[in-house]
């Protein structure tokens, strides 16, 4: 095999391991499981009731989706008092926060999509260091 198809078939592999972690392994679905319940745990302290968070799906991403009776101040906060949606964006891991009231998607990329954009940079890194490392030595005469 020619030198591209091999790195093509290194990186299709990578690819296929990062699906298969995500998707049929359910780490993704555990990932946004845990940040459903920090980010539950974020806002209870608060003690609003209605206030319902959840983790968008379909497909996983690492956006929160708020619903329930609160009004601007409640939601964002004034000033540098911090309102729900500022609680829930501290949770380590959560991208952002959408109201389900709010006009729009809940935007995001897809969990999917954000590991595959790391392992490829993670690919590509590999390959750099392994030929800077270990690549063919330079010729340093006609005899050689």
């Amino acid at each position: 095999m020619k030198w591209p198809v091999k790195l093509l078939v290194g990186l299709v592999a990578v690819l296929l391991l990062g699906w298969v972690w995500h998707g049929p392994a359910g780490r993704g679905e555990a990932f946004a499981a845990a940040l459903d319940a920090q980010a539950r745990d974020a806002i209870a302290p608060i003690d609003i009731p209605g206030i319902k968070v959840r983790m968008a799906r379909d497909p996983v991403r690492r956006v929160a989706i708020m619903s329930g009776p609160a009004n601007d101040i409640q939601r964002e906060g004034l000033g540098s008092g911090m309102g729900l949606s500022d609680y829930v964006r501290s949770v380590p891991g959560v991208a952002g926060v959408h109201w389900s009231d709010a006009p729009g998607g809940a935007g995001g990329l897809p969990m999917l999509a954000e590991t595959w954009i790391l392992l490829i940079l993670a690919y590509a890194l590999g390959l750099g260091l392994g030929a800077l490392l270990f690549g063919r030595p330079r010729r340093r005469s006609f005899l050689d």
